[in-house]
């Protein structure tokens, strides 16, 4: 098929179109049409496949679905078929609805639809091909099991040609005769059937095949001759058919039972009073025959009154009526369906009858034929039956005592599994975790080596060993990949009976997630408590170095400048321009000198000098630095916007210096528009994370870092004056704060702030 042409009229095309639709509806597999990857139409085995039941496909796109290393072999075969009538197959992998990766063959055409050239697929899914093949086997497999243990014997032979074309070898098992005892199966029983009742086989078996194909079974009974000599009754049911591929000709099917016992105890039956002595004697049991046509017992085996409790005076007019009243029609249509067995057959029956000390007998009834009329129509009935009470009522401790324990094992939030030695699992109960992914999967009959990598499966194996070799409890721990997802579990292994363990696995995901936290948080402390022990050593020097530092570098300047100065003031008028130059030089140097050792001595005392925490409502804090600020604000028309803002635990001398820096900041490298400086906070896992933003000018990314060093300037004196010395103060501020800080910048653009206070 190379494609499949449609003619070019609007109205030929639209019924084409549905014509098309209707084809792809009716196909046996997943079908769609697609025009460049857009789905354009798909049936309900594609949606069923790809999407949720219900969903359409139409307008998604196909390669949505195809599996990720296979997308581009995918695109390859449009781009070499998708404008061509060429047919093509592909086999590809995609992901069903549920995330599963499955096997497929995508079988495509090149068709008109909606007035394009679109590929028409047919989608064959490989896996579940396989799966329905291995359920055939393993079906096949257990057919044949059944059929080679069966005690009755099932022959299908070819009447035609006298040749067994199918047999259990039961019969010949059954009657002590070993294979090597014969060449041929057919023609060796045939041998060995008794000679009287051989017309009636051979009437029998023409009555078969006069009857070929109606499809009801018939029963003849005869003798056949054992191995030791003695004569066995077996009762064959047979059917008739022709035209199969078994063989050509009259096939029948037939399945052979030994009845001798049964034969034998029939003839018991026909001595009513040896009988009845007999079962009185030896049997609990009570055994009545009952007549079809008059639908009441001609023969009890014992006293009914006596066995069901009664008196002769209040025993029901029919003994029928012992059964309890909600069950009296069941059970006569139970005795009815009775009628219609076949010889041999028997049916089983379970009824509550009514003592009568008022309590209830549950009775087990076991019915067979026992009479038939002339017609072969059953007139008669043997019916065995047995009390059953206590067993019910050990059967209805054992159902709750179940109940109890699937309902234990379903709530309990841990998985259990039942296994033995070599991994094979017996019973099984998803947790918690697991119990929607996996309510609709049987793990029963699997090994856990299907469910865990060849890893964890040893892991488990050899604790398994472990377990049945100590016979004591074993625990492990084992990390298990399923999908996007890691399951950490704990496995608890217990001896359980017959070399088979119980393995109780908990997810500690949980536990797992906080011993990690935990780990973390010990090695981040211990890499804190060295760096705090190092900082706090360096810290004492550095401040004890800047306190002498300051103080002993601003005398000589106070002298330098009061020198400068007093040499500038006697001899005014008397220098040249380039000797006033270089005295305003010296003051001017002298005074930048005192700026720096200002701050030097105001960044040392951040540690030392700072006062004690306390609860500090921000947005307050901010309005006094607003206030302090209010000449700067209103001089360069700034506006500052601030957020939802918390209260902090902190230094609050300190905070309102931090901000006071950093608003400062923001007005000082402003841009040529009014300065907009935003303050907002969020709450992070175990600290705020505060952001100042502002509409500046920004600095080059590569000094981000740089900026937040002591005396650190980008600008000349001349532009920005300053130390150089404020971020590094911030910096500090949140250090102790036990935060840190950084920024974001785009030249141009304006700089974010960023910096944490612990909680």
């Amino acid at each position: 098929m190379s494609g499949i042409e449609l003619g070019n009229s609007a109205a030929i095309g639209t019924r084409y179109d549905a014509d098309i639709r209707s084809m792809v509806d009716i196909a046996p597999y997943p079908a769609l049409i697609h025009y460049n990857g857009t789905i354009k139409y798909a049936n309900n085995l594609a949606k069923s496949l790809l999407k949720e039941e219900g969903t359409e496909l139409s307008g998604q796109n196909l390669f949505d679905y195809i599996y990720l290393d296979d997308i581009q072999v995918v695109l390859d075969a449009a781009q070499r078929y998708n404008n061509s009538d060429d047919s093509n197959i592909l086999h590809v992998r995609v992901v069903d609805t549920a995330g599963t990766v499955l096997n497929v063959q995508g079988k495509s055409v090149s068709i008109q639809y909606a007035g394009q050239l679109c590929r028409y697929i047919h989608v064959y899914n490989f896996d579940r091909v396989e799966q329905a093949l291995e359920q055939v086997q393993e079906k096949e497999e257990v057919l044949g099991k059944i059929l080679e243990i069966l005690p009755d014997s099932v022959l299908v032979t070819d009447r035609t040609h006298r040749k067994i074309l199918y047999s259990n070898k039961s019969l010949v098992r059954n009657l002590g005769y070993e294979t090597s005892d014969f060449a041929d199966e057919y023609t060796f029983i045939e041998s060995r059937i008794h000679p009287a009742d051989l017309p009636g086989i051979i009437a029998f078996q023409r009555k078969l095949l006069e009857t070929v194909g109606d499809g009801i079974f018939r029963s003849i009974e005869y003798r056949i001759q054992d191995k030791a000599g003695n004569w066995r009754w077996m009762m064959s049911r047979s059917i008739s058919t022709t035209g199969v591929k078994l063989g050509s000709g009259n096939i029948n099917y037939s399945i052979v039972q030994d009845i001798t016992a049964s034969k034998e105890k029939e003839q018991e039956l026909l001595h009513y009073q040896t009988f009845q002595q007999k079962v009185n004697h030896t049997s609990p049991v009570l055994i009545s025959i009952f007549d079809l046509e008059k639908m009441s017992s001609v023969y009890q085996s014992k006293d009914m009154v006596e066995w069901f409790r009664y008196t002769p005076d209040t025993f029901p007019a029919r003994s029928f009526d012992v059964i309890h009243p909600d069950y009296q029609q069941d059970a006569m249509d139970s005795i009815r369906r009775a009628a219609q067995l076949a010889d041999g057959q028997v049916q089983t029956t379970v009824y509550p009858a009514v003592q009568g000390d008022g309590l209830i007998k549950f009775l087990l009834t076991r019915t067979a034929v026992f009479h038939r009329n002339d017609r072969g129509h059953a007139t008669q009935v043997l019916m065995v039956h047995s009390d059953i009470t206590d067993l019910k009522e050990i059967e209805s401790r054992l159902d709750r005592s179940e109940e109890t324990r699937k309902a234990i094992l379903h709530t309990i939030p841990d998985m259990v599994i039942i296994t033995n030695m070599e991994g094979e699992i017996f019973d099984f109960y998803p947790n918690e975790l697991l119990r929607d992914v996996l309510r609709s999967v049987n793990f029963i009959g699997k090994n856990i080596a299907q469910l865990l990598t060849p890893e964890n499966t040893k892991a488990v194996l050899d604790a398994v060993a472990g377990v049945l070799r100590d016979n004591r409890l074993h625990t492990i721990d084992m990390a298990h990949k399923g999908g996007e997802t890691t399951y950490y579990m704990e496995l608890r292994i217990s001896p359980f009976i017959d070399d088979k363990v119980v393995i109780v696995a908990r997810d500690i995901a949980e536990q797992k997630e906080q011993q990690d936290k935990i780990d973390h948080y010990n090695k981040e402390l211990f890499a804190k408590n060295q760096e705090l022990e190092r900082y706090i050593t360096s810290n004492s020097e550095l401040e004890k170095f800047a306190y002498i530092a300051s103080h002993d570098l601003r005398e000589p300047l106070r002298s330098l400048t009061g020198f400068a100065q007093l040499l500038q003031k006697r001899n005014e008028g008397k220098l040249t321009r380039e000797s006033e130059e270089f005295i305003e030089n010296i003051i001017n140097g002298a005074h930048r000198m005192n700026t720096l050792v200002s701050g030097l001595l105001e960044y040392s005392r951040i540690t030392s000098a700072g006062k004690p925490f306390a609860n500090v409502q921000i947005p307050d804090l901010i309005r006094k630095v607003k206030s302090d600020l209010k000449i700067s604000l209103e001089e360069n028309k700034a506006e500052v916007i601030l957020f939802d803002l918390p209260n902090l635990y902190c230094d609050e001398l300190q905070m309102r210096q931090l901000f006071q820096n950093l608003i400062s900041n923001a007005i000082k490298f402003r841009s040529e528009v009014s300065p907009i400086i935003k303050i907002s906070a969020e709450l992070e896992e175990r600290h705020w994370l505060f952001r100042v933003e502002d509409n500046g000018i920004g600095l080059d990314p590569r000094y981000k870092e740089q900026v937040f060093q002591i005396f650190t300037r980008l600008h000349s004196q001349d532009k920005y004056q300053g130390s150089g010395i404020g971020l590094s103060v911030c910096k500090k501020i949140i250090e102790r704060h036990g935060g840190r800080i950084w920024l974001e910048s785009t030249p141009g653009r304006g700089t974010t702030i960023f910096f944490t206070v612990a909680v």
